[in-house]
């Protein structure tokens, strides 16, 4: 009877034993981080959910479309560009989008991968951190919970979207600016002439940045028909010195007509901002631009 208890605790422990090697193979397996599309309420409000994720070289991101409207991934920075499969409408033109795709991205070579959807541009951006170390996904709060301090249901609240973190050890993106971005960035509601115009004061760590500028109105606004904001002016300038820099970016006979006929013009300025050392910092702000 004693040997033949002494079989049964030799299995368990042997069962035991091969359980601790397997369990943590099966748990590495599953670490492959999401990130998906999301769109809010307003028509400016699309992200990707979470905005970051890390992975290892040569590790994978999971990236998926499932909503009804048309996202793409243009890759705009980045030590090289990863290799994704043929459910990623990847490129640098909003023909490159659908709906309901899903696929997956791998990334060689260790570095910091920032992009941008095809459709709306800067406005839904992410970033990809490739480097050592466990993979994760960024602490965005997803999509349907509401953080804390504020109220909301499951179904009723999607987070805007966020910026991507200062890489390790840096100063941060926003340390580009001269001061807080509401300060910094001052854009003049009263058109004159054919262009919109503003400034930026710039910190001395954003000598040589480069600012591409977008502007955006609803297609409503403009007595067009469907659903994606209009590009009504863009603007990109490089070299730029510390600073005050002004901007004029000229403005689409579409949205000069219809400052004419109504007098008044609901956009969205997207401003992107970005460093020789690879700093990127994006500033949205809604203007109601008048005559």
């Amino acid at each position: 009877m004693s040997g033949l208890r002494s079989l049964s605790m030799g299995l368990v422990a042997a069962a035991l034993g091969t359980g601790a090697v397997v369990l943590p193979a099966m748990a590495g397996s599953e670490t492959t981080p999401s990130i998906l599309a999301v769109n809010g309420p307003g028509i400016y409000q699309h992200s990707w959910s979470p905005s970051h994720a890390t992975v290892v070289p040569g590790g994978s991101v999971d990236l998926s479309n499932p909503t009804a409207v048309p996202h793409g991934v243009e890759w705009v920075h980045g030590p090289g560009t990863p290799v994704c499969s043929g459910g990623v409408p990847v490129g640098t033109t909003s023909s490159a989008s659908g709906t309901q795709w899903n696929g997956t991205c791998t990334f060689p070579a260790a570095g910091v991968y920032t992009f941008d959807c095809t459709v709306h541009g800067p406005a839904m951006s992410g970033t990809i951190t490739v480097g050592p170390g466990e993979p994760t996904t960024g602490t965005s709060t997803p999509a349907g919970t509401p953080p804390p301090g504020q109220t909301g249901t499951g179904t009723g609240y999607t987070p805007p979207p966020q910026l991507p973190g200062p890489p390790p050890g840096g100063p941060g993106p926003q340390s580009l600016l001269a001061g807080p971005a509401t300060a910094s960035v001052r854009v003049l509601p009263v058109v004159r002439g054919r262009a919109l115009s503003g400034s930026l004061d710039l910190s001395a760590a954003a000598a040589g940045s480069t600012l591409r500028l977008e502007v955006l109105a609803a297609r409503t606004a403009l007595a067009m028909g469907g659903a994606r904001p209009v590009r009504v002016g863009h603007l990109q300038l490089t070299g730029l010195a510390a600073g005050p820099v002004r901007f004029r970016v000229r403005l689409s006979a579409a949205a000069l007509r219809t400052l004419h006929l109504h007098g008044r013009l609901a956009v969205r300025l997207i401003a992107t901002l970005s460093s020789p050392a690879g700093e990127r910092l994006d500033i949205s702000r809604a203007i109601r631009l008048r005559r």
